[in-house]
């Protein structure tokens, strides 16, 4: 059940609540643009809720820890408060919810970042899988792989329990997971396997979510954009653009960009229009906020004067994130209403697929006549 209650008293994750109220059946909302409806008890579906009570009448019964899962959201919750002791708002909000996915962002801010395309950046995503990883393999370079990839995949398992498991983060963990398995039998790691593997894996679980649930649509497609499309679309930019750091993010950007575009019409029936500019200028900090949001987090539990200079910084990168995004979702025509039938959406995937095989054949054809003769056998 979907509980609506005002911001104060607040209550802790593990809490023994009992509610007195009217429950009802979640109602059918208006979304964006020149949609209709948005099917919003379906989606709530794909969450296992199927009734909402409105500022109902709440009475704390007890305020015990019970279990695991109690215990890593109370976790959540601390680190949350230290990031926002550490930095002001309202860039504290941006960081946690880039590491937590921790929805604290003010109604403003949020429609701010959606205007201006930039909303998938406080969504959990596989960089904050990469980052856990990553930290748990270095501090344990010395222990034997096997030991270093179980303990850095419990880890995993445990972040997705404290943050709630959205499907982003499932998705990107079992392509984690994936990945890491790959590691230990010293195999080839193929990203397109892994996706629909996690794919399979999340359907089996919850098939409803295949139907119902957008934030799984959206991670996917985007993911699968990046997967297929931006190789062909770094070989192209990379005849104009002489920076491989920046030929990678712009490809990048555009590939995710691309492949849910048609999808957010369907659905929403808006399109960012400088989406794409706004990207670009944003996305390359990204993985420097996060990390240095982790650093504070880190630090806060052993020493004041690292923190300090970490949240200094990262604030910084925050409020210019922020900046760019107010920037671009006042100019105008930031945000059109372009709305797609299902039928016509499917008509749009199916030109996107014909232009990138079509694409890709003349971008392989080109490379392989460009190849010196002695390296023609490494083509295929």
């Amino acid at each position: 059940m979907l509980v609506r209650a005002p911001l104060y008293p607040e209550y802790q994750i593990g809490d023994r609540l009992s509610v007195t109220g009217v429950i009802r059946t979640p109602q059918v909302i208006m979304p964006h643009g020149d949609k209709e409806f948005f099917d919003y008890p379906a989606y709530l579906q794909t969450r296992s809720i199927g009734s909402e009570s409105l500022y109902p009448k709440i009475t704390v019964i007890d305020e015990e820890v019970h279990t695991l899962t109690h215990l890593l959201g109370r976790l959540k919750e601390s680190m949350v408060a230290r990031i926002d002791s550490a930095i002001d708002a309202p860039a504290s909000s941006l960081a946690s919810g880039m590491l937590f996915g921790n929805a604290s962002m003010s109604k403003e801010l949020t429609d701010t970042f959606r205007v201006a395309g930039l909303s998938h950046i406080v969504v959990l995503s596989g960089f904050n899988i990469a980052i856990i990883i990553s930290f748990v393999l270095l501090l344990l370079r010395v222990v034997p792989l096997f030991v270093r990839v179980l303990i850095a995949s419990l880890s995993v398992v445990m972040f997705v329990v404290m943050v709630g498991g959205e499907a982003s983060v499932v998705r990107a963990t079992l392509m984690a997971g994936v990945s890491l398995l790959a590691l230990v039998l010293g195999r080839e790691y193929v990203a397109r396997q892994a996706l629909f593997v996690s794919l399979l894996c999340i359907v089996m679980y919850e098939p409803y979510a295949l139907l119902h649930d957008v934030s799984l649509h959206l991670s996917f497609i985007a993911t699968m954009g990046i997967v297929y499309m931006s190789g062909v679309l770094q070989m192209i930019l990379s005849r104009y653009v002489s920076s491989r750091y920046l030929v990678e993010i712009c490809a990048t950007t555009l590939a995710a960009y691309i492949a849910t575009l048609p999808y957010l019409m369907h659905t929403f029936g808006v399109a960012s229009l400088y989406a794409l500019f706004a990207n670009i200028l944003v996305v390359p900090w990204v993985p420097v906020a996060m990390l240095l949001s982790f650093l504070v987090v880190v630090f806060s539990f052993v020493s004041q004067t690292p923190t300090v200079l970490c949240a200094y910084v990262v604030s910084l990168l925050l409020d210019l994130m922020i900046a760019v995004a107010n920037v671009v979702s006042g100019l105008p025509y930031a945000s059109i209403s372009v709305s797609l039938s299902y039928t016509q959406m499917i008509v749009v995937y199916v030109v996107l697929i014909c232009v990138y095989l079509y694409v890709s054949s003349r971008t392989s054809d080109e490379t392989y006549r460009t190849k010196p003769d002695d390296e023609d056998t490494f083509i295929y």
